[in-house]
């Protein structure tokens, strides 16, 4: 074989030895290529799917907080509404208290054995004053309705009058009254804060 043969063969072994490898090269670069493609269009999925995720979570977290905030305001409107109930009841029995004269007294004394009618007792505050309980036994003693006048030590204001024959005993005091009244005006002052919060 003649040196330029053998030239002319290595020059084509070269030539489709490099064409294979541009080709493989090529194939591989293609190969690559399609991977990457595949990778990002997976990692695209990946990335919607966190956020949307991530978007849920948010929106989940916002409505809890939205809900406890909620929560919170309606905790807070009830015990403000219970400190400013519990406010009027103090002011209310302060009020009562101021009104409960010993006049005052004498007077519901008269008027509810006057109502009652015959077969009563009265029972008055042991410490009440002298003159009082004088006047009131005075003006009774007129009166046929009553049974019997005592003294009841636990007794600290107001009275108790007491109708044996037919079962019942009431305390009229300042304590009394005010607990009826606040039974009474607390449905009245809920609603009226009801009204003002809701504004």
């Amino acid at each position: 074989m003649s040196e330029q043969t053998l030239d002319k063969l290595i020059a084509t072994l070269k030539s489709e030895a490099i064409e294979t490898a541009e080709k493989e090269a090529n194939q591989i670069m293609e190969k690559a290529r399609q991977q990457a493609k595949g990778i990002l269009k997976e990692a695209e999925v990946k990335k919607a799917d966190i956020l949307s995720q991530a978007e849920k979570e948010a929106k989940a977290t916002m409505k809890k907080g939205q809900a406890a905030l909620k929560q919170a305001a309606r905790d807070l409107t009830v015990s403000v509404e219970n400190d400013l109930l519990k406010l009027f009841k103090v002011i209310l029995e302060q009020e009562v208290a101021t009104t409960f004269t010993p006049d005052l007294t004498e007077k519901a004394v008269l008027k509810v054995i006057e109502n009652v009618g015959s077969g009563t007792s009265l029972q008055l505050p042991e410490k009440m004053d002298a003159s009082l309980a004088e006047s009131i036994q005075k003006r009774l003693q007129e009166s046929d309705s009553l049974e019997t006048i005592s003294k009841d030590p636990s007794l600290l204001h107001g009275f108790t009058i007491t109708k044996t024959s037919e079962g019942w005993s009431y305390q009229i005091s300042p304590e009394a009254i005010t607990d009826l009244l606040y039974e009474h005006l607390s449905t009245a002052w809920v609603n009226v804060l009801k009204n003002e919060s809701d504004q």
